[in-house]
Order: structure tokens, then sequence, then C-alpha cells
């Protein structure tokens, strides 16, 4: 497995069963024909609680971990009342 490092700060957040998970993106795998972003998960309290890449293919990026959780928030909750869901 190839990974080329990710050098500025970047974090991702994803969505699964409502709860949104956020970590920084610390490479990329590149054995893909599109590279996946590894990603060192933490839990609230920032402590390390996995590594590896997305399940979710719909992720949302951000220069902070605040920033990153406020866009999914804030595309989750369009896409609940785009669907009649409270």
């Amino acid at each position: 497995m190839t990974i080329i490092p990710q050098t500025a700060a970047l974090w991702l957040a994803t969505s699964a069963d409502d709860e949104i998970m956020a970590g920084r993106v610390i490479g990329w795998q590149t054995e893909h024909a599109q590279p996946l972003p590894l990603v060192a998960w933490t839990d609230e309290t920032g402590l390390l609680h996995r590594v590896g890449t997305p399940v979710n293919p719909v992720v949302w990026l951000g220069e902070t971990h605040g920033e990153a959780v406020e866009s999914a928030q804030r595309e989750t909750r369009l896409a609940a009342s785009r669907s009649g869901r409270p």
C-alpha cells in the first residue's frame, strides 16, 4: 500500500446512522483509481479511536475539526428537510 502524506491541516467529517464523525486526514492511499483519504478518527475528547478510510462515500472537508463538522451538520439538516424528515 502506497500512502502520500497529507502535510497541511485537513479534517474530514462523514455521517453514519445519523451520527457525524470527524477526523484528521493524515494521508492518501493511492492504490485505487481515485486516492482514498486515510483518516485518524478521534472521539469527542480528542483521543485516537482508529485509523482508516471513510465507509460512507459522502464526506465534508474543512481546515479545522469544527469546520468539517459544521459543514456535515448543515448539509445533513438540508437533506433531511428536503426529504420531509424532522
